[in-house]
């Protein structure tokens, strides 16, 4: 029979009798045509191939491409990063806990607008001319751009401060608007869709630009949102919204998007219930669009993990990097996504390099292994016991390398009966050779349970796309049904 929603997301529940399952270094996609032999597939995420020059003990904080170039703020120096990886330093920043951002005011008028270390820069595209705006010292926690003017918020004061139009090298200290609605403080700012979303600790705010003079700014009467934000740098453009993980006055904590004026929630409870044992506030958004799927990557720098949301399948997966020796994942270790000469590249968190990031690239960072796991859900019928007699893997089989590492390539397969309190030993397969496309991945022999869980893991530099499983069971005589002793 077919093993009922093995393919899926993750979701670990408050009890893991009740679900825990983990979709870690996959993505879920619909299939949608009819005639498809299954509804839906697991298909393997992007790996990481490291590419031109690296910057030694220098972390990775803002990357940022546009008309076929491509820059990034790597420690305190701001590079101009060429197709081939090559670093060319543009000028030094200041430095502090927080990501650096980085806008534009577009080609007619060549500016770039930093923030970091609470300072604003610009650096003019023609001429290569790199400024540190006296006016925003101490004032500009991040940056973004609407309609002509480069904005700073300054979450210490709560105040946006505005650039003269088209002209980011002049700031009149004088020009900026504060918030007045709510009382919470702003800490985060998002641009999309012609909206300056202001996000407070508690509730956030729509602002636009209504043309008035001399702040052209001003709120939306409808724009006054009921979540704020635990995470100054986790708002990001999603799709035609902009997500952001939310908190509000009554202790709901919990990712959320809004598109034009009304925030909806795309977090569940399985993931709020784990997000609870986080440290929120440092977390870091991401958002990248490939294969036609757009993901939202949210990684929590001291919990250490990372969780993505694709949009286009409202499901939520993990993704880490394996550190082999130590038997754990890491949160991801690529952060900062840039599109550049037609290729997904990457910064790395901790360290001034650039990957290229791609669906045929089998490896992580450092060349790591990439370890991907599905576990399902629970198989019971009624608490009964149960004989499993077969678990079948319904997967691509036959890509193996033709030499080294993925020549043989295999499944780990291990259970568990008690919610992956225990688990059994690891039972490995093979998935074929290359060409050995009739592969059958199976186990047989597999004993009894009341409640089981099946889990398969994969590590080796392959493409690994899953179809469906299946389990061969049958009841047994359960004492329950006995009849009692007169």
């Amino acid at each position: 029979m077919e093993y009922p929603g093995f393919i899926g997301p993750s979701y670990i529940s408050q009890s893991p009798l009740a679900d825990q399952e983990w979709t870690m270094n996959f993505y879920v996609e619909q299939i949608q045509s009819q005639g498809g032999s299954t509804r839906a597939a697991l298909y393997p995420t992007p790996g990481f191939e490291q590419f031109g020059d690296t910057v030694l003990g220098a972390p990775g904080r803002a990357h940022f491409a546009q008309d076929g170039r491509e820059w990034a703020v790597i420690g305190t120096r701001f590079y101009e990063i060429s197709q081939f990886g090559l670093m060319t330093d543009r000028g030094t920043v200041a430095v502090d806990s927080n990501p650096a951002t980085i806008s534009s005011n577009g080609l007619g008028n060549s500016e770039l607008f930093i923030t970091s270390g609470s300072n604003g820069y610009t650096f003019n595209i023609t001429t290569t001319a790199f400024t540190q705006i006296a006016n925003l010292n101490g004032l500009a926690t991040m940056g973004d751009f609407i309609d002509g003017y480069f904005l700073a918020l300054d979450a210490a004061s709560s105040r946006v401060y505005i650039s003269d139009l088209e002209d980011g090298l002049t700031w009149d200290p004088t020009q900026f608007f504060s918030r007045s609605i709510g009382a919470d403080p702003w800490v985060s700012m998002k641009v999309a869709n012609r909206y300056i979303y202001l996000f407070g600790e508690q509730t956030s705010e729509s602002w636009y630009d209504d043309g008035g003079f001399p702040i052209p700014f001003t709120p939306h009467p409808s724009g006054l949102i009921q979540y704020g934000c635990a995470a100054a740098f986790s708002p990001e453009t999603i799709g035609s919204g902009v997500a952001w993980l939310a908190q509000t006055i009554n202790g709901f904590a919990g990712v959320m998007r809004i598109v034009g004026l009304t925030p909806e929630k795309i977090s569940n409870y399985a993931l709020e219930n784990t997000m609870s044992a986080y440290t929120l506030s440092d977390a870091i958004g991401d958002t990248y669009t490939d294969l036609g799927h757009t993901f939202y990557i949210l990684t929590f720098s001291n919990s250490n993990v990372t969780w993505v949301y694709d949009l286009d399948t409202n499901s939520w997966c993990q993704r880490g990097t394996w550190i082999e020796e130590e038997g754990r994942y890491d949160a991801q270790h690529a952060l900062f996504h840039a599109y550049a000469y037609g290729e997904h590249r990457m910064l790395d968190r901790d360290s001034g390099r650039v990957f290229k990031m791609a669906s045929d690239i089998g490896l992580d960072v450092d060349d790591r292994v990439i370890r991907r796991v599905r576990r399902g859900p629970t198989i019971m019928q009624e608490n009964f016991r149960l004989f499993y007699s077969t678990f079948e893997l319904d997967m691509e089989v036959g890509l193996a390398t033709l030499s080294g590492a993925g020549s043989d390539p295999q499944v780990v397969l291990r259970y568990s009966n008690d919610g992956g309190k225990t688990w059994s030993s690891e039972l490995f397969r093979t998935a074929g050779a290359t060409g050995e496309y009739g592969t059958l991945v199976l186990w047989n022999r597999l004993g009894m349970a009341r409640k089981r869980i099946f889990e398969v893991s994969f590590s080796d530099p392959v493409p690994w796309r899953i179809l469906n499983a299946y389990v061969e069971m049958s009841p047994s005589a359960d004492v329950r049904n006995e009849p009692k002793a007169a």
